[in-house]
């Protein structure tokens, strides 16, 4: 989930000198920084209050979304997802953090406002988690930067997110649909559409849905173009007011979630673009509803387990015919017997080679 302070580049260039009293800094530096650190609070606030509205909501209480980086006058939040009410409290109280901070903002800059957009990305595959280079620099026995984490790493992700750098084709999607984000208006991936519907059938939410035809992203599925759907977050009754009269002279509705649902799915299917897999609290799913990126990921999750077996019987066997080196104030005697000798490491070269590459 990303958040984006909108106006402030023109704010910045137009009070790049105006303070506040004794401030030593200027109001635009202040204002960045109030909503640096504001933000994440309200939108932790909003999280823990809607939490009692959920079944199974002791499980997720402590997974509030976190800051993942910062980008700018642009904070990106992350979360691993345990199940559908999980989603659905992540997602009411950012767009409530989105409305509250938006508030919060214009009563001290009209110039000011916030806009949002959200997606998912499904992990360890087919995007990846790898350690970032300025947790390299500060722990140097840390995890290389871009090498293949294991389940621990996974884990200290979901705490600590700002450690690791994401990376895959569903990151990228998600940078590209936040430039249809609007104030009033949160910008969606289309996975995370088909996820939702599936949350407002279930009365899980309540929010409305906006189509905006489909524009070419770059990078995304093969230059197909892509769908624009929103979800409405404006604040202002007199502005929804005024939003509702516009949609009527023009002809344009909010799309029927079923019917969103369905053409989201029909568009996943065609695009291969994987449908996300998650579950209510109380229910489970069994291996064949897994993703095919899941099931491609444990086949070569097995094979790396297998190689690394024989990897290690094949050490542990070449040991049994290696003496250890001897001290260097040693005297090394020599053998008794070298043919004996040879023809053993004869045998033991034979026997790994016959194998085959390892």
């Amino acid at each position: 989930m990303s958040v984006d302070l909108v106006g402030s580049t023109a704010f910045k260039a137009k009070h790049r000198d105006r303070r506040e009293g004794n401030e030593p800094y200027p109001v635009w530096l202040n204002r960045t920084r109030s909503f640096y650190r504001q933000f994440p609070q309200i939108l932790s606030e909003r999280y823990g209050g809607y939490l009692g509205a959920f079944e199974g909501h002791a499980s997720f209480a402590d997974r509030s979304p976190k800051v993942w980086k910062t980008i700018g006058d642009e904070i990106i939040f992350c979360i691993r997802i345990t199940c559908l009410e999980h989603l659905a409290c992540c997602l009411l109280a950012f767009t409530k953090a989105l409305s509250a901070y938006g508030e919060l903002i214009n009563d001290q800059e009209p110039e000011l406002d916030v806009k949002g957009s959200a997606w998912v990305a499904s992990f360890p595959a087919p995007n990846a988690t790898v350690a970032s280079a300025s947790r390299l620099s500060l722990e140097p026995s840390s995890s290389i930067v871009g090498d293949q984490l294991g389940e621990d790493d996974e884990k200290r992700a979901d705490v600590t997110p700002g450690d690791y750098d994401f990376l895959g084709k569903q990151i990228d999607t998600g940078f590209r649909i936040s430039k249809f984000a609007q104030r009033h208006e949160l910008a969606l991936s289309i996975d995370l559409v088909w996820l939702l519907t599936l949350l407002k059938h279930l009365n899980l939410i309540d929010f409305q849905f906006t189509y905006r035809g489909k524009e070419v992203l770059k990078g995304v599925i093969a230059g197909v173009p892509y769908p624009v759907i929103t979800v409405q977050t404006e604040r202002s009754v007199a502005r929804r007011e005024l939003d509702a009269l516009e949609r009527a002279v023009a002809g344009i509705s909010f799309a029927e979630h079923i019917g969103l649902r369905n053409y989201t799915h029909m568009f996943m299917m065609q695009n291969d673009i994987e449908i996300p897999i998650i579950a209510l609290h109380r229910e489970t799913y069994s291996r064949d509803e897994l993703p095919q990126c899941y099931k491609d990921l444990e086949a070569a999750w097995d094979i790396g387990e297998k190689e690394d077996a024989e990897r290690q019987k094949s050490n542990q066997e070449a040991g049994q015919f290696i003496d250890p080196l001897p001290a260097s104030n040693q005297t090394v005697e020599g053998p008794e017997n070298i043919d004996e000798i040879n023809i053993a490491i004869d045998k033991l070269v034979d026997k790994f080679w016959s194998k085959g590459p390892i």
